[in-house]
């Protein structure tokens, strides 16, 4: 009898099919994919850590302390910050944390989105320092990579505090 309740609710229940669990692991339960915690790859190639990696990456979870020597990651013009996933995971939002030193400062690069090595242009724009937030179409991921284009008119460095990728319902 009771295996009988627990089969008919399971059957009537929408949030517990086999599905919507699968979309939901995909998505990263919602949740940030770039998460330190998630253990996924930033290149180091051309890529810089100001502060020592554990209090620059751009997917920390830590209180934020920044300052003209510590608490970013950067690359150079024509260069990219690279974030490979262990696993592939569907986004359809990336919001970024640009260095704002100053209030005019705009920075000129872009964002792609790639799965199996096919590379998708999500973001491409002159964009001021502050935070980011780009949506695009639900897209499945196993890298990303942030382009400088040409720097800013304050130096010529990317200079990302915070980036963040996942799946909103909202979109």
């Amino acid at each position: 009898m009771i295996f009988q309740i627990l089969l008919f609710t399971f059957t009537l229940s929408n949030c517990c099919t086999i599905n919507s669990i699968d979309k939901k692991i995909i998505r990263g339960n919602y949740q940030d994919v770039l998460n330190f915690r998630q253990i996924n790859l930033i290149s180091t190639r051309n890529t810089y850590f100001d502060g020592g990696q554990m209090n620059s990456q751009l997917n920390r979870d830590a209180i934020y302390y920044v300052t003209n020597q510590l608490g970013y990651t950067y690359c150079s013009p024509y260069n990219s910050i690279e974030i490979r996933f262990f696993k592939k995971y569907e986004i359809n939002t990336i919001v970024i944390q640009i260095w704002d030193r100053y209030v005019d400062v705009h920075f000129d690069f872009q964002v792609y989105v790639s799965f199996l090595d096919e590379e998708k242009l999500v973001y491409e724009n002159t964009s001021f320092a502050g935070v980011v937030r780009i949506r695009f179409a639900d897209q499945f991921v196993d890298k990303i990579r942030f382009y400088n284009r040409g720097a800013s008119n304050y130096n010529i460095y990317l200079t990302i505090i915070k980036a963040e990728a996942f799946y909103n319902l909202d979109h």
